[in-house]
């Protein structure tokens, strides 16, 4: 498991608007309706973004999407490592994670990069923690 490392990456930033160009909202809203299911998407301020098998898989909330590649997305692992001279990868192959996920604040597009289970955590909270680490 990776340490609970935050990564800030000044000047880099994502569009604030990102999870409706790569689809992730249609994506999501199109599986509610199929399920038929009351209500909305409610797209929260933070996403979490990394590569499995060279294809984009966003995270936020109880949804994980894997997602065409875009244009957007796609030079990201790449710029990502050059920025970190390849020390905090987000790309993995199946059936692995990656080391770290990239975080995206829809608020202003800022981003950093966090050890995958604790971002994986990060984004996909919905009610708050009753337990720390160590369980108790």
């Amino acid at each position: 498991m990776t340490t609970n490392v935050l990564v800030p990456l000044p000047g880099f930033v994502l569009p604030p608007d990102l999870p409706w160009r790569i689809r992730f909202i249609e994506q999501v809203e199109d599986h509610l309706r199929t399920m038929q299911a009351q209500g909305h998407f409610r797209p929260p301020r933070f996403f979490g973004y990394y590569f499995r098998d060279g294809n984009p898989v966003a995270v936020s909330g109880n949804w994980t999407v894997a997602l065409e590649p875009d244009p957007v997305l796609s030079p990201v692992p790449r710029d990502l490592d050059r920025l970190t001279c390849g020390q905090f990868p987000i790309t993995a192959q199946a059936g692995e994670d990656p080391a770290y996920l990239l975080i995206h604040d829809r608020r202003d597009g800022a981003c950093w990069l966090w050890g995958f289970s604790y971002g994986f955590r990060f984004v996909t909270a919905t009610d708050p923690l009753l337990t720390d680490d160590s369980g108790t």
